[in-house]
């Protein structure tokens, strides 16, 4: 006896809406049999911009419905060589304290009819691992919020997808980056407290090694050297409220001088640093000690904070980011780019400037 395949039974067989399992997922072959029509008018149905009549069109997608049909989308990237899925990397830091970066870049890519397929990670550590699968998804281009050894920008540049970065400086040929100027942003702040009136820094920054934390703490450090203040009590921290708290506090308590101004490298971090000067130690913010952060996250600006900080300018750094990569897609040999978005400067009432 000869057993055929659900395939083979699809072909010796005209299958009827009825008849189709919904527990079977239906394809284009079901959908043309059923209509009446041929496969590939099937697939025509289905692209907007198609030479297909109303009638046939609507005749068609009835059916599919019916079927419970709807296109493969991975099929369709490997007949038209472009999925438009472009693949986003983020470390644990930008997505929890500061997310509206990442719902830029998914309304910057859904402009241009692109989809965000998230890749997360701890840190910029663990990156190299967990991109060695990223390849088996065809994607069209990679922006990556985190740092990148140089065999895996290879990697990808040798399988035709070209990659990005934000708010991470790379290097690399034909490797774009685009980031706020977190040094010049870094050195608006420096002046703004110094000629505040400020002497006696604090700087809380991110963990060691962080690049977007490093450069905001060398902008500010550097600035207030070339100021004449070389005496900077600098303190590692996780980017956390918890963490920024706890930094202050221990710096507070080890030090003979009080310090008059303090800069965290993030929103998060100023937070936990503005509330251990108020609820644990009781200072007035800002009459005994300054604060101001970075990032603009959105709870800066709310009452119980009213936080001195940089805005960096979400839209427009993803809008580039996402429009680099296009430039790229289409013409990879193009001249590498570097674009530095500048941070704004927003005076609220935690800091005397």
């Amino acid at each position: 006896m000869t057993m055929l395949s659900s395939a083979a039974k699809r072909r010796l067989h005209k299958p009827t809406v009825e008849q189709t399992s919904a527990a079977q997922r239906a394809t284009s072959y079901d959908v043309a049999i059923a209509a009446g029509v041929a496969q590939s008018t099937v697939s025509r149905c289905f692209q907007p911009d198609s030479p297909i009549s109303p009638g046939t069109r609507a005749h068609v997608m009835a059916i599919a419905g019916q079927l419970g049909y709807r296109p493969n989308a991975l099929a369709r990237s490997l007949i038209l060589g472009r999925s438009n899925v472009v693949g986003v990397i983020i470390t644990q830091y930008t997505l929890r304290y500061n997310p509206e970066l990442l719902y830029a870049l998914g309304a910057a890519l859904t402009a241009q009819k692109s989809k965000l397929l998230l890749i997360a990670v701890d840190s910029d550590d663990a990156v190299s691992a967990t991109l060695r699968d990223a390849l088996e998804f065809p994607l069209d281009g990679l922006i990556s919020c985190a740092t990148m050894i140089d065999e895996d920008i290879a990697s990808f540049r040798r399988h035709g997808v070209p990659v990005v970065f934000l708010n991470r400086r790379v290097a690399s040929d034909g490797v774009d980056c685009v980031g706020t100027d977190n040094v010049h942003a870094a050195c608006q702040i420096a002046d703004a407290l110094y000629h505040g009136g400020h002497r006696r820094f604090v700087c809380i920054g991110g963990p060691h090694g962080a690049p977007v934390s490093e450069e905001r703490v060398t902008g500010f450090v550097g600035r207030l050297r070339d100021l004449g203040v070389t005496d900077v009590c600098t303190v590692a921290s996780d980017f956390s409220y918890d963490g920024g708290r706890a930094a202050f506090l221990k710096q507070a308590s080890s030090s003979e001088q009080k310090a008059d101004a303090v800069f965290c490298a993030n929103d998060q971090l100023a937070f936990g640093a503005l509330d251990a000067c108020r609820f644990d130690l009781k200072f007035e913010v800002p009459k005994d000690i300054s604060i101001v952060g970075f990032d603009d996250i959105a709870e800066a600006s709310r009452p119980a904070y009213q936080l001195t900080t940089v805005h960096q300018q979400v839209e427009e750094l993803a809008t580039q980011a996402v429009r680099l990569l296009g430039e790229r897609l289409t013409e990879p040999c193009i001249k590498t780019r570097m674009i530095l978005i500048p941070g704004v400067l927003i005076r609220r009432a935690s800091a005397q400037l």
